[in-house]
């Protein structure tokens, strides 16, 4: 890639919304420890830690049950609670922080394309934004396999569907795990987690947020050199 081809390809940035913007990782907790708890089997922030933040749906809750001795028709209430964490997503959108959306705002400003993850309908995603989204932001419905957390895959699948670069894109991520997947896809990554996943590991990420704001913006500019 020449440098003059290279400034000309797009920028962009995408947001793991329902975890580094939505409190997305208290809400997952509290609704499966609230199932789970009718068959029996404990869940608790010691427990998710050990067993579910970072493994996929079903490896995480088959080795927590397990470990409890318990039978759980483990794909029944993975369903059940993804429906439940969706419409509790949709709930919190009225709560988006008024400096993420100045975040938005600037960034699509400075022509850059900005793409949010999310499991919720994404109309009543884009509507939340209406003050700002030009056609530049784009939300994308994508539930990842993940248990409350993105991996390279999931990362480098929004950026080819986007068509974004991935060397070309930063990330805001939502955990040390989303962290470790966006650095392995190419991405550049802003973390803003939640205190659920406080002890994740970070290292290697641009910056930790400590509250959106339009500066930030700059921030990304930074990271990818223009």
């Amino acid at each position: 890639m020449s440098i003059s081809t290279g400034a000309l390809l797009p920028r962009g940035v995408i947001v793991e919304f329902d975890f580094a913007v939505l409190p997305g990782h208290r809400l997952m907790l509290d609704l499966y420890a609230a199932r789970l708890a009718k068959d029996g089997v404990e869940l608790d922030a010691a427990r998710a830690a050990r067993y579910l933040w970072g493994k996929s749906f079903s490896s995480g809750l088959n080795a927590l049950c397990n470990r409890q001795q318990k039978t759980v028709d483990v794909p029944g209430v993975i369903a059940e609670c993804n429906e439940a964490f969706s419409a509790a997503l949709k709930e919190e959108l009225a709560k988006v922080p008024a400096g993420f959306t100045a975040f938005v705002g600037a960034l699509l400003a400075k022509g850059m394309k900005v793409v949010l993850l999310t499991r919720v309908d994404t109309e009543a995603v884009r509507a939340a934004f209406a003050s700002v989204a030009t056609e530049s932001l784009v939300v994308m419905h994508d539930a990842s396999s993940g248990f409350g957390f993105f991996g390279w895959d999931g990362w480098r699948r929004a950026s080819r569907k986007n068509d974004l670069y991935e060397r070309l894109s930063v990330a805001v991520a939502g955990s040390g795990c989303s962290v470790k997947g966006a650095l392995t896809a190419g991405l550049g990554v802003l973390v803003k987690d939640s205190p659920e996943v406080a002890y994740q590991d970070v290292s290697g990420s641009d910056v930790r947020v400590v509250e959106y704001a339009a500066s930030l913006a700059d921030e990304v500019r930074r990271i990818l050199r223009v």
